[in-house]
């Protein structure tokens, strides 16, 4: 029954970089923490009368997007490699832009229909087109959007134009600079804007590739020297910019990445250099696995996690009258959690995973089209084995 309702066996039983499913675990449980705790802001006394809480919110926030797409990125040539560019831009829609606008457009139906039923967010029928146009103003969303075009632009310049991973670094931080200066003299461009800021982040991750996939460097990644090295500079750093993030409410907690993009991008990748770290010292112990689970459904997660946080707020408070902030918190968090977890697998096992993605089951085990004569780079390939 666990089994069925988690696909655990499945998760547990493959090789299958276990340090990424750490990783995106550890990353996925971040928003969903946010998005509770910003959820109950305005029960009882509110969610921000409560220090200890808010403090792990924004202690996170320098990193957590930005790991996801470093992520994406240290895996965006093994990705393109195998597929080809048409093969990669159709996977990207089956498993980033279908669940956008799938969700997207259930969550903004879900607004309008229960608007003034303790509904947070205001909703007009123009929103379905924001799912495209301006995702910034559908709460998770945006993420999804970004990371598609991201991924999109990145593989037309890198099969077309031959751009090197270093090359896409330069790239990375001149839109990086564009979407600083229109954030600053407050230009307004839509979903470009998450495209422009997050795209450095996903040629980071690029750049990592032959580090994170090669064998040979996991030794050091999962060493107890580099958690020395670096524990106390992601401490120090992701600390001095929580400070600065409190010192500012009027960003709500947003002052470094709106104001200091400069530290933000130091914060990010300190703090997804320790994130990947960490992973890769969980994978070493074999310890915290629920976590590899939690990783491996991150995005049905972050479709869903919205909506179950929000129906479980109103349930608890305006049903149940429960408004100790404290309960709300640790118990709304981690049933988005899990529930999304649940309702995935038994969609799957119904024959209804076309809820949440287009992907072909089997489409993994296809043989990597290695003569590709447009890729030219040097690719790493991971080994995947199942353990008998």
């Amino acid at each position: 029954m666990i089994n069925t309702l988690f696909n655990a066996d499945k998760i547990l039983g493959r090789s299958r970089n276990p340090w990424m499913d750490y990783a995106k675990g550890i990353c996925i449980m971040m928003p969903v923490y946010r998005h509770t705790f910003e959820g109950i802001a305005n029960v009882g006394v509110g969610s921000y009368s409560y220090p200890n809480i808010r403090i792990v919110d924004v202690f996170t926030m320098g990193f957590r997007m930005p790991l996801f797409f470093m992520i994406a990125g240290a895996f965006f040539a093994i990705t393109l490699y195998k597929k080809g560019i048409g093969d990669f831009v159709n996977a990207k829609f089956k498993t980033v832009m279908y669940p956008l606008l799938l969700w997207g457009s259930i969550q903004i139906t879900l607004q309008l229909i229960f608007a003034g039923a303790g509904v947070n967010a205001n909703r007009t029928p123009f929103d379905y087109l924001n799912l495209i146009l301006d995702p910034r103003k559908l709460e998770q969303f945006w993420y999804l959007n970004a990371l598609f075009f991201v991924s999109l632009i990145y593989a037309l310049l890198t099969w077309y134009l031959k751009f090197t991973s270093r090359q896409q670094l330069i790239v990375g931080l001149v839109f990086y600079g564009i979407a600083t200066y229109c954030h600053k003299m407050n230009i307004e461009i839509g979903f470009l804007s998450g495209v422009t800021f997050y795209y450095l982040f996903f040629a980071v991750g690029d750049n990592l590739h032959n580090i994170v996939l090669d064998e040979k460097h996991h030794k050091w990644l999962s060493s107890w020297k580099t958690t020395l090295i670096i524990l106390p500079v992601f401490a120090a750093v992701e600390w001095y910019c929580t400070t600065l993030n409190l010192a500012h409410p009027e960003e709500f907690d947003f002052y470094v990445q709106h104001q200091r993009q400069d530290i933000f991008f130091f914060s990010a990748i300190i703090g997804g250099l320790f994130m990947i770290h960490l992973a890769f010292m969980l994978q070493r112990f074999n310890v915290l696995r629920f976590l590899r689970v939690i990783g491996y459904h991150a995005l049905y997660i972050y479709v869903a996690h919205l909506m179950i946080t929000a129906g479980l707020r109103i349930l608890f408070v305006n049903y149940l009258h429960i408004t100790n902030i404290p309960l709300l918190q640790f118990t709304i968090w981690p049933l988005g959690v899990i529930i999304p977890i649940i309702m995935f697998n038994v969609s799957r096992k119904l024959g209804f995973s076309w809820l949440f993605t287009l992907k072909d089951e089997d489409g993994g085990k296809k043989k990597p089209k290695e003569s590709q004569q447009y890729f030219t780079r040097e690719v790493v390939v991971p080994k995947e084995n199942i353990n008998k």
